[in-house]
């Protein structure tokens, strides 16, 4: 009689916590509570399909059943240990919830759970999918679950734990199980392949272990068929691996990258044919396309890990090095973007291939300095001589107010070259930072101050001066309360209207309700009224009335006017760069689009 054929996921079942793949947190907690003798009644294994979870149970089964146990190594070779790996103890019973999932398994449960185990140390109940439990099934589980007969031990596993009722969660010990990472899947579907004699390239076990997306169930059922598909081969090849398991060819997303970063367009798109013709999804290349180039990125990164067998870190790093950084960032980055919208575009095909002609055409060829003296050199060479600098206009500091060297603002201009796509993200550069920067507007659209000093012992001669303007001494008191590290205090009262400062009474009105908050405060205003006291030179008191019907702007107003002016000025100091416009005299373009980075 012919000895039936065991599935290489059942041949290679893990028999010890030390054969389990990719699940070390697991295998770390389980193993030191069985050496210490903390094992709990009820565990909760939960993660996705194919990592670990039903064959983690058994082996816990068999550990705390064990003639030598509870052992975090069971023998093996007991008789325990052997039926519990065949299945056919009678005091280790798996019951699958999806077709046990009324209240009325759970009681004939309950009432089995009373009597003691045939021969071994526990009664263990592994139960599947626990998550297809009935409501009641769930309620009439609850009191054995929390409180069961010493020889009982549950194990459940799910892969829906959102669906488990937390009075469940609550009286279980829960145990995440991860997707086993690529690289450790290659590892193990090179130890079978050899242990069953057959030869598998490298790049082949890769594409299976993609296929399998994070699961050993799975990746070792599809070296099965590729075992069956390709018996008798001196080698099975990532061409065989691809026509087998109908996957995307990883030959054809390496040639469409490569295309991209030698900016041949022609190459790129023969891709997408060969892709196409060989019946590729274009969601899923698109996906590939991305994930190709993001591997480039960190691989030209030191110290970046990534999840990869050693035979593709070796190349990719190769590749890495041949290309600049930069470049390598922005394919990265459009290719990650042209993944959304084949997603979402009607035809995906014309979607991937916008992308890709995107990437070739206005992905960086070198790092910005590089530009920039590219773009001097075309420059002298032309027109004879570098493009002069600006001079600087000298101006006196104001508050408020400050040129774009001190608050380090930085511009970005696009320019379109000729024969480039006029749609799509735009490639962002700035002005070289070899020019003198243009200064800002001047003082009088910055906000004003008051030119008076503050004492360090006495009155500011201002705020305590009756003759000047309201609007000065309104500055001044709002800086003695900054100067007295009332952050907070001091922007609440930039949002105020000054409406009299009269016998040391100072009256504001604010436009907002809500503005007004923080001063109602009794240490909030206690603070207010002693930093304006200090620069009136006599007690003070804070009034807050009724906002004037007038339109007077506060200090936060004439703030958000200069700011806006200021931003005006240098994105107009940025169109008019002589780098920037020497750079599109050169290279026949025009500016499509300027970015302001902010003052800071």
């Amino acid at each position: 009689m012919t000895t039936p054929y065991l599935v290489l996921a059942r041949k290679y079942r893990p028999q010890r916590f030390a054969d389990l793949t990719g699940q070390e947190h697991v295998v770390r907690t389980l193993s030191n509570a069985l050496r210490t003798g903390r094992v709990a009644h009820a565990f909760l294994f939960t993660g996705p399909r194919g990592c670990g979870k039903t064959t983690s149970a058994r082996i816990l089964a068999r550990a705390v059943n064990c003639v030598n146990g509870p052992t975090a190594e069971p023998c093996g070779a007991c008789g325990p240990c052997i039926d519990i790996a065949a299945g056919t103890d009678i005091d280790v019973q798996e019951i699958d919830a999806a077709s046990n999932n009324g209240v009325d398994d759970v009681r004939a449960l309950r009432e089995a759970a009373k009597y003691l185990p045939a021969r071994a140390r526990y009664k263990i109940y592994i139960v599947d999918e626990v998550h297809m439990l009935s409501g009641a099934a769930f309620n009439a589980l609850l009191k054995t679950l929390e409180e069961p007969p010493g020889h009982i031990k549950f194990l459940l596993a799910t892969t829906d734990p959102q669906k488990l009722p937390a009075t469940i969660l609550s009286r279980v010990q829960r145990h995440n199980f991860q997707l086993v990472p690529l690289g450790k899947i290659v590892v193990r579907l090179r130890e079978i392949a050899l242990a069953e004699g057959v030869q598998v390239a490298d790049a082949a076990l890769s594409l299976v272990a993609r296929q399998a997306a994070g699961s050993m169930r799975d990746a070792l059922s599809l070296l099965d068929q590729l075992f069956a598909a390709h018996a008798g081969a001196e080698e099975i090849g990532e061409a065989e691996a691809v026509e087998t398991l109908g996957a995307l060819d990883q030959g054809v997303v390496a040639a469409i990258v490569r295309a991209v970063l030698r900016r041949d367009p022609a190459a790129a798109l023969q891709g997408v044919v060969r892709a196409y013709e060989a019946g590729a999804d274009f969601k899923r290349l698109a996906e590939e396309l991305a994930a190709r180039a993001r591997n480039l990125v960190l691989a030209a990164l030191p110290g970046v890990k990534q999840d990869l067998p050693d035979h593709e870190l070796r190349a990719l790093a190769t590749e890495a090095g041949e290309h600049d950084p930069a470049q390598l960032a922005r394919v990265f980055e459009l290719l990650q973007q042209g993944q959304d919208d084949v997603a979402k575009a009607a035809s995906p095909r014309h979607a991937l291939e916008v992308a890709l002609l995107r990437a070739v055409h206005l992905a960086p060829s070198g790092a910005l300095p590089e530009l920039v003296q590219k773009v001097e050199q075309l420059s002298s060479r032309l027109g004879g001589g570098a493009p002069a600098r600006p001079s600087i206009p000298p101006r006196a500091p104001a508050s408020g107010a400050r040129t774009l060297a001190e608050n380090g603002a930085a511009l970005r201009a696009t320019a379109r070259t000729e024969g480039e796509p006029a749609e799509g993200p735009s490639d962002a550069t700035s002005p070289p930072s070899t020019n003198a920067t243009p200064s800002t507007t001047s003082t009088s659209n910055a906000t004003p101050t008051s030119n008076a000093t503050p004492t360090a012992n006495g009155p500011h001669p201002v705020a305590s001066d009756p003759a000047a303007s309201l609007e000065q001494r309104w500055r001044v008191l709002v800086d003695s309360v900054r100067s007295a590290r009332k952050m907070k205090e001091a922007s609440a009262l930039e949002k105020a209207i000054p409406i009299s400062i009269e016998n040391g009474t100072v009256a504001i009105g604010f436009r907002s309700r809500g503005d007004a908050v923080l001063l109602e405060d009794k240490d909030a205003r206690l603070a207010v009224e002693a930093a304006f006291a200090r620069a009136l030179g006599t007690k003070a008191a804070l009034r807050i009335e009724q906002a004037p019907e007038a339109p007077q702007a506060s200090l936060h107003d004439e703030k958000e006017r200069a700011r806006k002016e200021r931003k005006v000025q240098r994105l107009q100091a940025g169109r008019e760069h002589p780098g920037v416009r020497t750079a599109v005299e050169v290279l026949g373009g025009e500016i499509e689009d300027v970015r302001d980075l902010g003052e800071e």
